[in-house]
């Protein structure tokens, strides 16, 4: 009688402490407790002086800085002489690296040009992130 009693709280014990090592698993994954985080290497990016005519290129590269899984949702320019090119994966790993390429037409340009890039993703403290480049087009 005395084994059985023991051999029943050894059961309990166990079963205790399976289920609390799931609840501290579960919640470890758990975006709400540990969300990913954008974190841009630059968000301005100054191109200097270009001529007129040829697009110019450049790129802004990110980090999933958080510790779940990173969703970019949408990439928007402000305008349509920026194109956007991102990269053809939508999730990134906690660690992870990233590019969103963009191109500007300088065509029918000059002066003083700042465009921005919109950004949306699954990060909660920083859910829209706005990226800038600037560029002085020159006519020679």
């Amino acid at each position: 009688m005395k084994t059985g009693k023991i051999l029943f709280l050894v059961a309990g014990i166990i079963l205790v402490i399976a289920f609390s090592a799931f609840l501290i698993n579960k919640n470890l994954s758990d975006p709400k407790y540990h969300p990913p985080k954008i974190k841009f290497s630059q968000e301005r990016i100054d191109l200097g002086t270009v001529k007129q005519g040829p697009q110019v290129h450049g790129e802004f590269e990110f980090t999933n800085e958080g510790e779940s899984v990173l969703h970019i949702l949408k990439i928007q320019p402000a305008c349509g002489c920026t194109g956007v090119v991102a990269d053809e994966k939508k999730e990134y790993q906690p660690g992870e690296k990233g590019k969103i390429k963009f191109s500007l037409n300088t065509e029918g340009r000059s002066g003083h040009q700042e465009k921005t890039i919109t950004i949306e993703s699954n990060d909660p403290l920083s859910p829209t992130k706005v990226v800038t480049f600037v560029c002085n087009i020159v006519t020679e």
